[in-house]
């Protein structure tokens, strides 16, 4: 990653410690935040700001929803955040402690750049720098997506031996999930993203995997994209994925999936609700609230 900031500006580092009910709406909401890439260890999340207004604002936001989670969750203990100022130069290399390589299914191993690993002869090796995009594979919805999409596309495989589905993936990020649908046999893959400098980050990945052939990225808005997927997949909020839900079902081809996750267990009925209204029904259901449609 390149430090883009002000000679002489400085950054923060926020780890949170986070109960694992809460873990994955608090890694969302410091993404959302920060517009940046969010380090998981155990129960200790970190993201990084700008010293001073970004920073204060970040952390008062943080506090104001961490409230919030309590009133759904009273047993929460009081918010624990550590504070630590860094130099430029130590932002740059710092976060890349934390993403070791690491083997998610059956087959799928996902590793930085500046990590070795000798694979054995069935793993698939997803190289992926997330720079401030958010997807690395420690996120547990990110991991568990990978799963689904490897079971999904592993049996689309088998059945097409020569032409394997397309995919759309919708909040692409790093492209970390679009990547893994190339890898997995789909035969085209759009990843969609609304910021520029993750879709940047998504390109470079897409060149490190050679999956350029394949898969592609864009920051056209959903309701501009005509053609419709074999698997659509959208790792959000509740509150995005039933926003978006018109455009996304009208995305997905006869007989394609729709694979949605980022939902906290509280709002598995009301977005199940959601697209059951628009005909479809869930075939599936993992941990962390991963879901597959189909119509």
């Amino acid at each position: 990653m390149q430090d883009d900031s002000p000679e002489g500006e400085s950054w923060v580092s926020l780890s949170v410690w986070s109960p694992q009910v809460v873990q994955e709406p608090m890694a969302n909401f410091l993404v959302e935040q920060t517009a940046r890439g969010v380090e998981l260890k155990g129960n200790w999340i970190k993201a990084y700001c700008r010293q001073g207004e970004e920073a204060r604002y970040c952390l008062k936001q943080l506090h104001r929803y961490y409230k919030d989670l309590q009133q759904l969750y009273p047993e929460l203990p009081t918010l624990k955040v550590v504070q630590e100022n860094l130099q430029n130069e130590d932002w740059a290399e710092s976060w890349k402690t934390f993403f070791k390589p690491i083997r998610i299914g059956s087959s799928i191993v996902v590793k930085p750049s500046w990590e070795s690993y000798d694979p054995s002869a069935n793993q698939v090796v997803i190289e992926i720098d997330p720079e401030r995009a958010f997807g690395t594979g420690n996120h547990p919805s990110t991991a568990l997506c990978i799963e689904i999409l490897e079971r999904i596309l592993g049996s689309a495989s088998a059945e097409e031996a020569h032409s394997g589905p397309s995919v759309l993936d919708v909040g692409t990020g790093s492209g970390i999930l679009g990547i893994v649908a190339a890898r997995q046999g789909a035969q085209l893959v759009l990843g969609l993203e609304i910021d520029p400098e993750a879709l940047e980050a998504a390109q470079r990945n897409v060149d490190r995997n050679g999956v350029g052939e394949v898969m592609s990225v864009a920051l056209t808005p959903l309701d501009q994209v005509e053609q419709t997927f074999d698997v659509v997949v959208a790792n959000l909020t509740a509150s995005l994925l039933t926003h978006m839900a018109d455009d996304l079902v009208g995305h997905v081809s006869d007989k394609g999936l729709l694979l949605l996750s980022g939902i906290l267990t509280e709002q598995v009925e009301e977005v199940a609700k959601c697209f059951q209204a628009h005909y479809f029904k869930v075939v599936d259901s993992r941990a962390i609230s991963i879901f597959g449609f189909d119509k």
